[in-house]
């Protein structure tokens, strides 16, 4: 007997027994960090997995609300002695959500559409984010801004605050054999952070690598997958699996830390896929970090006089096992001055699109980063992924400091000269 409605895409028992309920991942837990809730915890949500596994309890709207306000961060991971997948059991817990009959249904079918028919289509989204662009580079914002009215407009206020100044757009456009390093784009990334692509091809190719962006690719699927719609994330890495097998490449460089984590994991997404799977682990082997990329190259030292405070992407750090790089890759910079800020590590907030759908507790997180900044005044925040960003842009103007926000690619490119250093 199983209270799974979904057994295809359920946790795996065997999973879910790697938990021996020690309690490390209790006090790496954002969620259990604000509301001192064991159901808020991975150990209390693996918990809650079991009992339904077991048939012991029902799927109800509370036990899909403290699924549901997890970050997926995988902060517990990166403690777990016993090697707990948490997130691949808390993918297929969400999974559930939709075969059950489900706590705010209208607002999963109404997210499930828009990461179907817009984030996962490029025509689409580019028409959807050309007005956001403009608005954001307008004198209309900050008039905008001063009359107050964001403060009423809900989901839509939330985003203008973490909103920066996006500039062209990046997408890509180059067919196979153009290069041995293949750009990964994505979706809402190319879209608002065009210049962290073209700072990270500046840097790249300062390095030595022949950089391209291949035609074909899209979004990764971390999204999809986070929200429960393996179906739909397993068809966004099929295609992105052809897209890369036919430009060739040595490597794969992504510079967003979420879409790293879940590229690398395509093995693993597509296990039962007899046709993909071969071809999914081949494609993981070849993703890797913007920074994993750097890190024993060669680079121009560069310069950039600024207290620099560098705030780890979750799924760059937990995911990945990736921080030292970044810092070690800032530390070579000249007159760049790193502040280790209390909490560095832990989640922002952003989590995806976690800031709409729990604003509250995306709002803690962000508060705890906000006293940071304000305590210890960097001049520039430095972090690996774009929804971290955008959190840190709305941070700092919580924190009423004055500090620019860039990603690591911006952050190099800038100390080594920017667009005028030749590569």
């Amino acid at each position: 007997m199983t209270g799974w409605p979904l057994v295809e895409d359920a946790p795996d028992t065997a999973d879910l027994a790697k938990c021996v309920h020690c309690g490390l991942c209790v006090n790496a837990c954002p969620t259990y960090a604000i509301t001192g809730l064991e159901v808020e915890s991975p150990r209390g949500r693996i918990h809650l997995a079991r009992a339904v596994a077991e048939d012991r309890i029902p799927l109800t709207e509370a036990v899909q609300g403290h699924w549901e306000l997890c970050l997926q961060c995988r902060a517990c991971e990166a403690v777990c002695p016993s090697g707990v997948p948490y997130g691949r059991i808390m993918e297929r817990a969400r999974a559930q959500l939709d075969a059950a009959p489900p706590a705010k249904g209208w607002q999963r079918r109404l997210r499930r559409f828009a990461l179907r028919n817009v984030v996962a289509r490029p025509r689409v989204l580019a028409a959807m984010l050309t007005p956001v662009r403009w608005f954001a580079r307008s004198p209309l914002r900050g008039l905008v801004r001063a009359s107050g009215v964001l403060r009423l407009a809900g989901p839509l206020g939330r985003l203008e605050a973490q909103l920066g100044r996006p500039g062209r757009p990046f997408r890509p456009r180059e067919a196979a054999g153009e290069g041995n390093v293949a750009l990964f784009t994505g979706c809402v990334m190319g879209e608002l952070f065009g210049d962290v692509h073209r700072a990270s091809i500046r840097v790249l190719e300062r390095s030595g690598a022949n950089v391209f962006a291949p035609r074909g690719q899209g979004c990764c699927g971390a999204l999809s997958a986070h929200d429960g719609d393996l179906e739909q994330a397993r068809r966004l890495a099929r295609a992105n699996i052809a897209a890369f097998e036919e430009s060739g490449g040595e490597a794969i460089v992504v510079n967003s830390a979420g879409c790293g984590a879940a590229m690398k994991e395509y093995g693993e997404l597509l296990a039962e896929d007899a046709e993909f799977v071969e071809r999914a682990e081949a494609m993981a082997a070849r993703v890797v970090d913007f920074s994993e990329y750097l890190a024993g190259r060669d680079l121009p030292a560069g310069r950039l006089r600024a207290r620099v405070a560098y705030q780890d992407a979750c799924h760059l750090a937990h995911a990945q096992g990736i921080s030292a790089e970044p810092r070690a890759l800032l530390g070579a910079v000249e007159g760049c001055e790193l502040v280790e800020t209390e909490g560095a590590d832990m989640c922002c907030g952003a989590a995806g699109i976690y800031s709409l759908i729990q604003p509250a507790m995306s709002g803690e997180l962000r508060a705890r980063k906000a006293a940071q900044f304000r305590e210890h005044r960097p001049d520039v925040i430095v972090t690996a992924n774009p929804g971290c960003q955008m959190q840190y842009e709305a941070a700092v103007r919580e924190a009423g400091i004055e500090a620019r926000v860039l990603h690591l690619a911006e952050a190099l490119d800038e100390a080594q000269g920017g667009e005028s250093s030749p590569a």
